[in-house]
Formats: C-alpha cells, sequence, structure tokens
C-alpha cells in the first residue's frame, strides 16, 4: 500500500513538473510587438512612427504648426524667385506685403505693375546699399559731373540706413497707389542694385510717368532740426525749367498732404537746380525728404512702421489731388 502511494506521488510529481516547464517557455502578448509597429523605446511606452516619446510629441504638435502636403514648399531663401539674388540680397523682400496681390522679384530696376486708372507714378527709392562714386553729368549736356549715386545718410542714434527707409516707406506708398487704381513703377525693388541718378529718372521719362516721386531721408549738424522739404528745379533750370509749374503744383500737393498726415513741421518747398536726378528729367518730379535721421525724435518716427504708413498715405493723397484737374499722359 505504501509502494503504491509513493508511485502515485511520484507521478503527480511528474505531471507536475512537465506542466511549470511547460508555461514558463510560453511567450506573454506583452513581450511582442502588434503587427505593422515598430518595438517600444524608453520607458514612455509604445513608439510612433517619429521615434519621440508621447511627452515630446505632444509638445511638438502644440509648438510648431501643422504642415500639410500642399504646404511643404521651399521657402523663398532656398528657392529665390526670378531673377535669381545673391546670397547678400536675401535679406530683401520677394513680395511687397504678405497680404498682397502684388508679388514684386527683389532687387531689379524699374518694375512695372499694371493699374486701371491710366495715370503711372514713378516711385525713387533714394540711395541704395552701395554707392557708387563714378561720375556722371548734372544735366543734359552738362560739363559739370556729380558721382552717379550714393549710399545715403544714417540714423545717428543706431546707425540704421536711410536707403532702408526710403525703401520701407516706397513699398508702402506702391501698395496704396495699387490699390487706388496707379500704374506703378519702382526704380529699384531692392537695395543691391547698382543705378544712377541718371537711370531712375530716365525710367520716369521712357515711362511718360505723370508724377515722378524721389523718397529720401535728411540729415544735419544742427539735431534740432527736423520737418519735411521738397525739392525740385526752379523756373530758370536750363535743362528743364518748362518743368517748374508742373512740378511746383505735384510738390505743394505732396507736401500739404504729408503734413496734415503726419502732424510734421513744415520745412517748406525748396527750389534747386543741383539735383542730377531733377535735372535729367522730363515729367514732374519732386525728393521729398521726409524728416531728418539727425534728429532724435523724428529718426525715430522715420524707422517706425506706423509713421511710415501716415507718409506714405500723405504722398497718395497729394498726388490723388494733383491728378485729379490733370489727364492721362498715356
Amino acid at each position: 500500500m505504501k509502494k503504491s502511494m509513493r508511485r502515485l506521488l511520484a507521478v503527480l510529481c511528474a505531471a507536475l513538473f512537465l506542466l511549470t516547464a511547460a508555461a514558463c517557455g510560453k511567450d506573454t502578448p506583452a513581450s511582442s510587438p502588434a503587427p505593422g509597429t515598430l518595438p517600444v523605446i524608453g520607458p514612455e511606452g509604445p513608439e510612433d512612427s517619429s521615434a519621440e516619446t508621447k511627452e515630446a510629441s505632444s509638445s511638438k504638435a502644440e509648438s510648431v504648426p501643422q504642415i500639410t502636403e500642399t504646404d511643404q514648399q521651399p521657402s523663398s531663401k532656398e528657392q529665390p524667385t526670378e531673377p535669381q539674388t545673391t546670397e547678400a540680397q536675401t535679406e530683401e523682400p520677394t513680395t511687397q506685403d504678405a497680404a498682397s496681390d502684388w508679388t514684386l522679384p527683389a532687387n531689379v530696376t524699374g518694375f512695372r505693375t499694371e493699374g486701371t486708372n491710366g495715370y503711372v507714378i514713378v516711385i525713387d527709392p533714394g540711395h541704395q546699399e552701395k554707392g557708387n562714386s563714378e561720375k556722371e553729368p548734372v544735366g543734359p549736356g552738362a560739363t559739370e559731373t556729380k558721382a552717379k549715386v550714393s549710399s545715403g545718410t544714417a540714423s545717428r542714434f543706431n546707425g540704421y540706413p536711410e536707403y532702408k527707409v526710403n525703401m520701407e516707406v516706397a513699398l508702402k506708398l506702391r501698395q496704396i497707389l495699387l490699390e487706388r487704381g496707379y500704374t506703378v513703377i519702382m526704380t529699384r525693388t531692392g537695395n543691391a542694385v547698382n543705378i544712377s541718378n541718371i537711370e531712375r529718372a530716365t525710367i520716369a521719362n521712357d515711362a511718360h510717368a505723370d508724377a515722378f516721386v524721389r523718397l529720401h531721408c535728411n540729415g544735419s549738424e544742427n539735431n534740432t532740426f527736423h520737418g519735411i522739404g521738397i525739392y525740385y528745379q526752379t523756373p530758370n533750370n536750363p535743362y528743364n525749367g518748362d518743368l517748374h509749374g508742373e512740378a511746383k503744383a505735384l510738390n505743394s500737393c505732396l507736401l500739404e498732404h504729408m503734413l496734415s498726415a503726419t502732424g510734421a513741421r513744415r520745412d517748406g518747398l525748396i527750389e534747386s537746380d543741383t539735383y542730377s536726378g531733377i535735372n535729367w528729367c522730363k515729367v514732374p518730379a519732386g525728393l521729398v525728404e521726409m524728416g531728418y535721421m539727425t534728429n532724435q525724435e523724428e529718426d525715430a518716427k522715420l524707422q517706425d512702421q506706423a509713421y511710415q504708413q501716415k507718409l506714405a498715405v500723405g504722398i497718395a493723397d497729394g498726388i490723388d489731388e494733383f491728378v485729379s484737374t490733370r489727364a492721362p499722359k498715356n
């Protein structure tokens, strides 16, 4: 009897041993990845296809806009628009405004955008990034010469260059004029160009412009000087004195509306025959000094986007008044 019990007990132990061994050798479902997924990396749980933890993925989704397939285009710096620009030129805008319908390629000269009201306005953002000290005649047939173009003045307080302020206001003015139906020509669309004062005037002449508006900023050894002034030829100008009356009418309209829009001091209408960019003109023109970069308060305004918009609105309103009594030339 005892022997039978010992045999039964041995059989039971053997059976129990086999069952235990089978259980220990079997994989559990949790240790194998589900079909079509990547293996787990790190303690945060199953990994997604970007190999980030859930926490990192959540943070990234909140801080970075989602990109659709149609949005995945290279930036303008990676793939510049025609014409091609150099690395030094990539800071120039390829569009006038993010909300604008009018594209503006960087660093071209004589860029024209057609309007609907029949009037042609040429905007000349004065100066450029690098001046050109080569000489050109101050007027047709003149023996006196001047540098083709300079880089202009700059803020006495933070060094911000005039040529950039001129361009910033020019772009705002262009936008307004296009919205009002004008055909607008930019003598330059960026700062990395090389275009002389004669060439700027020639663009206006060839277009038979109804008005040629040259945008500049002033400077003085006296830091109390401030205000808006506009330069144009005298009636005795040997090159285009016959345009004096039209130029005075244009610039009177520009000055009054600019002062009204900005509240700036009147620096006046100044007649001078020393500007080659005016002497070569065959159309009404004015060199607008929008303010003094040597006056701390006015310099800060000239670099302020909201004030630049006021300047642009004033110029556009002045153009509106000037052409309101004149038929288009084109």
